[in-house]
């Protein structure tokens, strides 16, 4: 399952931060049932991932090692790939095991030229979602905002996009008239959010026909912000996922539950409908062949194939 996180605002929408939030809880909520792989398609070493989730300590000493651009990340994938290498243990030895058991960070490497990586990505973009969908059972990738190759890639591929909105009229109005084909596979975060400006939740679902289960927020928060800052966002969230939560953290954890199990929910529609489009393909597999294998006509077939479901 390929979920991408996504904004049309440019590069200060919280897109990193809110995706890191969410799939910490995700996570969490599953207990580690389920294996996540997060990448991103930029490469600001000052926002990225790795920034959020790793503390600086972890990532020097990575680096000093030699490693971390060589054997880690992906670029490096990209080019095991061209050279006809697609198996997932490439995937699963090429990422940075993250505090919580089940999360694996898939850095971005060393891009000098990203025209270039943009292009390769292009390239091979089938092949790298489908070893990334072999070693993982969610994928997810903070996009970057501008509309290059693998952004518009990445978006078309996507079977969920995360779109993280603010409070500001501006960004709000410019996505809901300028980026219509996203809205059928979209879910909402709006990020920093604060219940007290104009363009609350509610306002948003009613001005633009939204349904308020597919719309979720991550106030802000300054213990969340002051995690995010020293790579501790992990050990933020696990504090208080399980343990007491102070009164001031209890409204932020409550409302980023929700915007978790939002995600969650269009996870699960969306496998539904995969699910029933397989289930279709075989059964007119089988009318195709003419007698089918019930030695009948193949409307009728389909009609019995049908009341087996």
């Amino acid at each position: 399952m390929k979920i991408a996180f996504w904004s049309n605002g440019g590069n200060n929408m919280c897109v990193t931060s809110n995706m890191a939030c969410i799939t910490s809880i995700i996570s969490l909520k599953n207990a580690g049932m389920k294996r996540e792989i997060l990448l991103e398609n930029h490469f600001n070493k000052e926002r990225g991932l790795e920034r959020v989730l790793i503390q600086q300590d972890k990532i020097d000493f990575l680096r000093e090692t030699g490693g971390y651009y060589v054997k880690y990340g992906l670029e490096y994938i990209l080019k095991r790939i061209f050279i006809g290498e697609t198996h997932e243990e490439i995937i699963k030895s090429s990422t940075i095991n993250l505090l919580l058991s089940n999360m694996f960070l898939l850095p971005s490497g060393m891009v000098f030229n990203k025209e270039v990586f943009n292009y390769d990505f292009s390239l091979v973009h089938n092949e790298l979602f489908e070893m990334l969908e072999k070693a993982g059972d969610y994928v997810f990738i903070d996009t970057e905002s501008n509309q290059n190759l693998s952004t518009k890639q990445i978006l078309y591929d996507a079977d969920i996009v995360v779109v993280n909105l603010s409070q500001n009229s501006k960004n709000i109005y410019d996505f809901f008239e300028n980026y219509t084909s996203l809205r059928e596979k979209a879910v909402y975060i709006v990020g920093k959010y604060q219940p007290e400006k104009r363009w609350t939740r509610k306002k948003i679902c009613y001005e633009f026909n939204i349904p308020r289960n597919k719309i979720g927020v991550i106030p802000y928060n300054s213990e969340f912000s002051e995690a995010l800052e020293y790579g501790k966002l992990q050990y933020f969230l696990n504090y208080n996922f399980t343990g007491p939560v102070r009164m001031e953290n209890e409204y932020f954890m409550r409302q980023c539950k929700k915007s978790a199990n939002i995600i969650l929910n269009m996870i699960s529609e969306v496998k539904k409908k995969k699910e029933r489009q397989q289930r279709q393909i075989y059964i007119d597999d089988i009318c195709k062949s003419g007698i089918g294998e019930f030695g009948m006509r193949p409307e009728y077939s389909r009609q019995k194939i049908n009341s087996y479901k």
